[in-house]
């Protein structure tokens, strides 16, 4: 459909919405048509123009006060208008990326009439789902910021404020930021601890130990300015502390095979002994996931350059 020809049929189904003397408009058949032409939009691979008709369906729910319906819309118009964005980007046409704000736009919109009908779940899930497609836009700062919004609204499902946390924690990652990935993982840890009595996130906790583990070897911060649990926490790899160290003092959240490749990392590094690190890389990359691979490279690379 030329834009022509949507701009027509738009045009006469908002004309049913005028009023006439002695006469109310039928808000409902104009809802309905204007859904039924997103629809049909749609099916026709024009994304772009079906956004602005699923908004003029939530216009007309608003209208008759039909929240939910109005909800519905305005999220199918939210992600209407990122296809439209992926679609140009893609194809790597000009673009000031309108149908990207038109989308992040539509999204704030249905949380926040999610938020009002006292549905936060709904209203971080949406957040969530914004955050993920920004974050695989490679736009990690924009996503961190709605993940925290899906945080600020999740007030009762541990599972939910694990599986945030955890993105946000992706977020510091991408962005190369690792002192607050230090802090975003240290703080997922302890929640996941806190509130696993079933030990259900065993698992879990210890890849979070060894990315603890990897950015305290990035950040070699000192005894001074980190906390006494930070320090801890690389401590008990360390030579002078394994003599004194007891096995509940170890990580009980890894098997001993990597523990003790990690601990032979940690000493490595600090004997600064770059052959050993690039032997360790290769046996325990099996164990490690692609963010962890990345940060022992870096860790790796600074001590070759020694």
């Amino acid at each position: 459909m030329e834009s022509r020809e949507f701009l027509t049929e738009y045009r006469n189904i908002s004309n049913k919405l005028k009023k006439r003397f002695l006469r109310r408009p039928n808000v409902a058949d104009a809802s309905e048509n204007f859904r039924q032409l997103g629809k049909r939009l749609e099916d026709i691979d024009e994304p772009q123009y079906a956004g602005f008709s699923y908004l003029a369906t939530g216009r007309c729910e608003k209208t008759v006060g039909n929240s939910c319906a109005e909800i519905e819309a305005t999220t199918q118009a939210a992600r209407c208008f990122l296809r439209a964005e992926l679609s140009h980007q893609k194809l790597k046409t000009p673009s000031f990326e309108e149908y990207l704000s038109a989308s992040i736009s539509s999204y704030k919109q249905a949380a926040k009439l999610e938020e009002e009908m006292g549905r936060l779940n709904a209203s971080s899930a949406l957040y969530i789902e914004l955050g993920d497609e920004l974050f695989k836009l490679e736009r990690p700062a924009d996503a961190l910021y709605y993940y925290e919004q899906a945080l600020n609204r999740e007030v009762s499902n541990i599972c939910d404020t694990i599986f945030i946390l955890r993105k946000i924690c992706d977020c510091y990652l991408a962005l190369g930021d690792h002192h607050n990935a230090l802090k975003e993982f240290t703080k997922l840890g302890d929640y996941c601890i806190e509130n696993d009595p079933c030990q259900q996130y065993h698992n879990l906790v210890g890849q979070i130990e060894i990315f603890r583990v990897f950015l305290l070897l990035i950040i070699q911060p000192s005894k001074q300015s980190t906390s006494p649990n930070l320090i801890q926490v690389l401590d008990k790899y360390k030579w002078e502390d394994l003599e004194d160290c007891k096995e509940e003092e170890t990580c009980p959240y890894l098997d001993s095979v990597t523990f003790m490749l990690l601990q032979s990392i940690v000493q490595a590094v600090q004997v600064k002994d770059a052959d050993s690190l690039l032997y360790l890389e290769d046996e325990i990359s099996p164990k490690l996931d692609k963010q962890q691979k990345h940060l022992l490279a870096i860790i790796v690379t600074r001590e070759m350059k020694r």
